[in-house]
């Protein structure tokens, strides 16, 4: 299966690794790959453990696991990553689209993140915008970027 995260390398050898802890996030776009990767497989104790500490106690794990469950990521797209030092808080810009009560979604959010106990960590996320966008018809090219008609791919 290829890694829900966009990259086009098989999940098992992307953002698996990182979620399972077997290898830490390397930088801020790993880690917000990762966690994509997280919503889309409703692993929601990664998604939970990958906030900063400050920002867990905002965070309820049943509010993200309901979220995760009700919720069906299709497609993320990174539009920039800053550059990152371990003293810096840098940011990643990105785009996902994803189905929720029946209807499809684009938000795009500039999520920032800071280094914790020597670990990426995910702080909050600013400029945000959640645009509902047309449901696509039987015959549409799939909002999941896969090139294929929605009908043979996520419309099933």
């Amino acid at each position: 299966m290829l890694c829900p995260c966009g990259t086009n390398i098989e999940y098992n050898k992307c953002c698996e690794t990182i979620i399972l802890n077997n290898i830490e996030a390397k930088s801020p776009e790993k880690l917000m790959r990762s966690r994509y990767s997280a919503y889309a497989l409703q692993n929601s104790e990664y998604i939970f453990n990958t906030y900063s500490k400050a920002s867990q106690k905002k965070q309820s794990l049943q509010e993200i696991d309901t979220w995760a469950k009700e919720t069906q990521w299709v497609n993320l797209d990174v539009i920039d990553a800053s550059e990152y030092k371990v003293t810096s808080e840098p940011t990643v810009t990105f785009e996902a689209i994803y189905k929720n009560n029946g209807s499809f979604y684009k938000m795009r959010e500039k999520s920032s993140f800071i280094k914790e106990d020597k670990t990426w960590k995910y702080v909050d996320g600013s400029d945000l915008s959640f645009d509902e966008l047309n449901s696509p018809k039987r015959n549409d090219v799939c909002l999941c970027s896969s090139g294929k008609k929605y009908k043979k791919c996520c419309g099933k």
